[in-house]
């Protein structure tokens, strides 16, 4: 009885570690049948020729020396080049609190912008709370028949910066008789931020997806079938016309030589 009772015990205490686990790590909801990386041939690039990862769906915005009020802007095509399967693509994002370092806060400095075909669907923060919480909910974007293609944009632009770090370098005058200053510089002489955040793309295939019957390319094969078939009854007369053609030859030089 005793080892009954500390089975069921430690039974009970594994399946309330697993749920807290699985709730523990289960920050984002993805729709059913949704699972996280890309099928083959299902090509997500941006418009540096940079891919995301096909087994992890993982795709990095990467932004360098990065100008107060200029907006960076990243072109993303999903394309499913596949001929037989259809797909619904998400993405989500997946923020790095402990990644944010230096003097700017570039996590609330800056602000994101997604557009889908064109269309503004998100706007926040660069670590996906905004508009819609990318970091709790997969966004779908598209569904793709073979041959479909959609085009994900992204914008940043820095636009707020702490007052306490502006620098000021001044204002003088040159001339012939020297530099006068006339405001001296003030605050820090440089101050940087840096963050860390990734995208997450994930896949659903279209179960009732059915290729269109194209005809001369018919999924089945019959027009193989047929094509193969023709072309040996084709091969076969043939033969029989260069054999007829052949006797008729012979008989002809036996006639001459009859002659």
């Amino acid at each position: 009885m005793k080892f009954k009772k500390i089975v069921s015990l430690l039974t009970v205490f594994l399946m309330f570690f697993c749920f807290s686990s699985t709730e523990l790590f289960a920050d984002v909801t993805l729709p059913d049948g949704a699972v996280v990386g890309l099928p083959e041939k299902i090509t997500v690039m941006d418009s540096s020729g940079k891919s995301v990862n096909s087994e992890s769906g993982e795709y990095f915005f990467s932004v360098q020396n990065m100008n107060f009020g200029e907006v960076y802007t990243k072109d993303i095509q999903i394309m499913n080049l596949r001929d037989d399967k259809a797909y619904r693509i998400y993405f989500y994002v997946e923020p790095k609190p402990e990644s944010k370092k230096g003097e700017i806060d570039l996590e609330q400095g800056c602000v994101c912008s997604f557009f889908f075909d064109n269309e503004l669907f998100y706007q926040g923060t660069v670590s996906g709370v905004g508009t819609i919480d990318l970091t709790k909910e997969a966004k779908e974007l598209g569904y793709y028949e073979p041959g479909d293609s959609h085009k994900l944009t992204c914008s940043i632009a820095w636009v707020n910066q702490p007052g306490e770090f502006l620098i000021d370098e001044g204002h003088r005058i040159v001339d012939k008789t020297g530099t006068w200053i006339l405001t001296p510089k003030s605050g820090t002489s440089s101050i940087k931020g840096e963050i860390e955040f990734k995208w997450v793309f994930c896949a659903s295939v279209d179960e009732e997806y059915v290729p269109p019957n194209t005809g001369l390319f018919a999924t089945d094969g019959t027009i193989w079938i047929i094509c193969i078939i023709a072309a040996a009854v084709m091969t076969g007369i043939m033969f029989i016309l260069l054999a007829f053609k052949n006797k008729k030859n012979k008989k002809n030089k036996k006639t001459q030589l009859a002659d």
